[in-house]
């Protein structure tokens, strides 16, 4: 029989607080909309971003779950060194007075979540139909101007892209991804692997590594050593174009602390002091490199950048993950070490019909100017099958 719509309701909460009695009861055990992990993001109080609720209730049921971000655009979420002056001039105008919100279906900081669940009660394209109306109700209620639909799941990819025109699919937006062969028993046996020129490029930037001091730190380090891991954060995201928002002191801490060794984090010393750092989710069968930080000062000399994607991948190697993720940004560096990329299925509606056309024909312009990096093929033969 069919489903009436209409007659399921909405519910909305403003914080982890006001969650409903019932909110964890169908939500699978490690799911990251579960309560306890909701109010772990929640207490790390990222700035200018706060976190809204929505249950789909059917006769009373709980059929459906989502958590939405809220993000004020500020002036500082666009690097002013990467834009001209009046381009910039014009976006610091624009964000001070009219004080733009984006919606963000899913985790700006987080790729390896899903922000959205619905029960056995709901088909894939009921669940659908009820995503999007949810999204539609938390745009009209954040009064925000468009909506980032990222990591959808993967069952509403092709219902988004037939269903819903006026969702402009970010044809570019990928995550760098590299097998880990069955024949690399050592970082050694990888640099063997490479071709002469990208082998003696990595033994020349592996050659400062070995001065430095690797320590993996456990929660109370990483608490003790919050203000130095964002400092180096900072330093990364200080020379970004664009970042569409900030991490908080308390963010990586918080995060340790819940997880435990599901999440390592290390400081890499340089006479003993912290100089960078590196963070990933150790998973079954990934290793997936999370946040890092680093001086830039001593990144010209040591080659800190480089030095921690051979890093990811030496761990990767001796915790025999099968594969390496190192995340979206620097596709050029990360393809240089033998990435190739996974296209993403990341949605953006904009309200606005002349900006969206806009953003469209941009987006078209820019897909044309860009993928040199994809040339690059740093290994002597393709990976055994």
């Amino acid at each position: 029989m069919r489903r009436n719509a209409k007659s399921n309701r909405i519910e909305w909460y403003e914080s982890t607080a006001a969650l409903p009695a019932d909110w964890d009861t169908f939500l699978p055990q490690t799911h990251f909309l579960k309560g306890s992990s909701l109010e772990v993001h929640e207490s790390t109080a990222l700035p200018h971003l706060h976190t809204i609720y929505a249950a789909v209730r059917q006769e009373e049921q709980l059929v459906a779950q989502a958590a939405f971000q809220v993000l004020t655009l500020q002036p500082a979420h666009l690097n002013k060194s990467a834009f001209k002056k009046w381009q910039y001039a014009a976006w610091k105008v624009f964000a001070k007075s009219t004080h733009p919100k984006l919606l963000v279906a899913g985790q700006l900081f987080r790729h390896d979540v899903s922000s959205f669940f619905w029960t056995d009660a709901r088909t894939p394209f009921e669940a659908f139909n009820d995503y999007r109306r949810i999204m539609h109700l938390a745009l009209k209620k954040t009064c925000a101007q468009a909506v980032l639909v990222k990591e959808s799941p993967e069952a509403f990819v092709p219902y988004f892209q037939h269903y819903t025109p006026e969702y402009l699919l970010l044809r570019n937006d990928s995550s760098m991804q590299l097998d880990v062969w069955e024949e690399w028993q050592t970082f050694s046996d990888y640099e063997k692997s490479l071709k002469h020129k990208y082998a003696q490029r990595l033994r020349k930037v592996r050659q400062s590594w070995d001065a430095l001091e690797v320590r993996e730190l456990d929660a109370l380090a990483v608490e003790e050593n919050a203000a130095a891991l964002y400092e180096l954060y900072l330093q990364v995201t200080a020379n970004q174009p664009v970042r569409l928002g900030l991490l908080s002191k308390n963010f990586l801490p918080a995060l340790k602390k819940y997880y435990g060794s599901k999440l390592k984090i290390w400081g890499i010393y340089e006479a003993g002091k912290m100089i960078a750092f590196a963070s990933a989710w150790v998973r079954e069968r990934s290793f997936d490199m999370f946040y890092i930080g680093f001086d830039y000062k001593r990144n010209s000399e040591l080659q800190l950048y480089f030095n921690l994607l051979f890093f990811a991948i030496e761990q990767a190697i001796a915790l025999r993950k099968p594969q390496l993720l190192l995340g979206r940004t620097a596709l050029e560096a990360k393809a240089r070490v033998g990435c190739r990329p996974e296209y993403l299925h990341t949605f953006l509606f904009i309200k606005n019909p002349l900006i969206r056309t806009m953003v469209s024909r941009l987006q078209q312009r820019f897909t044309e100017t860009t993928g040199e990096w994809e040339n690059r093929h740093p290994f002597k033969k393709e990976p055994a099958q």
